[in-house]
């Protein structure tokens, strides 16, 4: 079957372990996945049904996603029992804020969690985040994400054209005659900058 790592409506990875696999193997099948650069500044999601990982190896899991600057999001489990986290369930809407229509100028969203956009930010519109900001159409506005510090946080849109963008305590802007891109792209920070790349 093999470990498995997909995209999912949030947009986020959902991973899902190869139960048919040793522990070690899929974490080293993982390692292997998340270097690539597709998966980096990424969010994700841990299908643990059909697993039955201890603390120590979920902490494992965590801190290899961490390493490649891919953040959990949440959990997917049956019996949410078995998974006493920190992180919250994604199905529990104070880890992901949903606003279903277009941000116009002068509104103004600030939540404390994850914040998706199904519909454009208009220029003067600003969305403030403590974590990731997603925005499945176009981002004019001015938008804060890891707005408490938070620097593992990303901003992704269809079309990233912001008035200003900020990560964390980090900031940019796009240049007076922006060209509209032709391609989805995603805003984190490495090396103490925010960098802007391809969705591919």
């Amino acid at each position: 079957m093999g470990l498995e790592i997909k995209g999912i409506t949030v947009p986020a990875l959902l991973i899902k372990l190869d139960s048919d696999k040793s522990f070690e193997e899929n974490l080293k099948e993982l390692e292997e996945k998340l270097s690539s650069a597709f998966f980096k500044g990424s969010v994700s999601i841990l299908d643990l049904k059909d697993t039955n990982l201890s603390e120590e190896q979920l902490d494992k899991i965590e801190q290899l996603l961490k390493k490649y600057n891919t953040k959990v999001l949440g959990y997917k489990a049956e019996n949410k029992k078995k998974v006493v986290r920190k992180i919250p369930e994604i199905t529990e809407r104070k880890s992901l804020k949903i606003i279903n229509k277009t941000v116009r100028s002068g509104q103004r969203i600030e939540y404390d969690g994850d914040v998706l956009i199904i519909g454009d930010v208009n220029p003067d519109a600003y969305i403030i985040a403590s974590g990731n900001i997603i925005v499945m159409g176009t981002l004019r506005g001015v938008v804060h994400a890891g707005a408490n510090g938070d620097e593992t946080a990303t901003v992704m849109a269809l079309k990233l054209i912001p008035q200003q963008l900020r990560i964390a305590s980090y900031l940019t802007r796009s240049p007076d005659n922006p060209e509209i891109p032709e391609y989805p792209e995603k805003a984190y920070i490495e090396n103490q900058q925010i960098v802007i790349e391809r969705i591919k």
